[in-house]
């Protein structure tokens, strides 16, 4: 793997973690009744917008790593079409406000979860299939895989912020495994 070091890997893996911290916070904030305040929702708001930009850069990291680890293969479209939902529902959320097109707006902000959900469940399929892969990746594709169908049944959408934090630990992991990897044949 020419184009990955050990240090590189070793920041993705700590970066995961921030992702997993980040979620955390904002949970808290969330169930704690914090964000109906201004000031908290803002910082909230801003910190889910970082927050999935975060994850999608994480998200095209680790289809580039396991691409050039395990040669994997089919990663593409759903690792693509999942950065490109996550950011369009997460504008979305930024931007709505109860009006008159609430209704119709909710509407298509469900039936975009479901996709997303949908979407998800076909990566961690995508991952299970990655050959001769770390167990971890694979513990990484069930998590995906119970998130996304959480998120698309719509009534645990907001439980399903729990596997999904698990993936990001766990991708945590095999990232921090990948840097091991590489440091032992330096």
């Amino acid at each position: 793997m020419p184009d990955w070091s050990p240090a590189q890997l070793w920041v993705l893996g700590w970066l995961a973690l921030a992702m997993v911290l980040g979620t955390l916070v904002i949970m808290l904030l969330s169930f704690g009744g914090f964000t109906r305040m201004r000031g908290v929702a803002l910082y909230a708001n801003w910190l889910g917008l970082a927050l999935v930009l975060l994850g999608n850069y994480l998200l095209l990291r680790l289809k580039g790593f396991v691409e050039a680890r395990f040669a994997a293969r089919g990663l593409g479209w759903p690792v693509w079409l999942c950065v490109v939902l996550g950011l369009l529902l997460e504008v979305v959320a930024l931007r709505f406000e109860p009006g008159p097109l609430a209704d119709w707006l909710a509407w298509l902000y469900a039936v975009a979860l479901v996709g997303y959900g949908g979407l998800l469940v076909w990566l961690g399929a995508r991952l299970l299939g990655v050959p001769e892969a770390f167990r971890a990746l694979y513990g990484m594709g069930w998590l995906v895989i119970a998130g996304g169908l959480m998120l698309a049944s719509l009534v645990l959408a907001t439980q399903a912020a729990l596997p999904l934090m698990g993936a990001y630990a766990v991708l945590a992991r095999v990232f921090f495994r990948g840097a091991a990897e590489l440091r032992g044949r330096a």
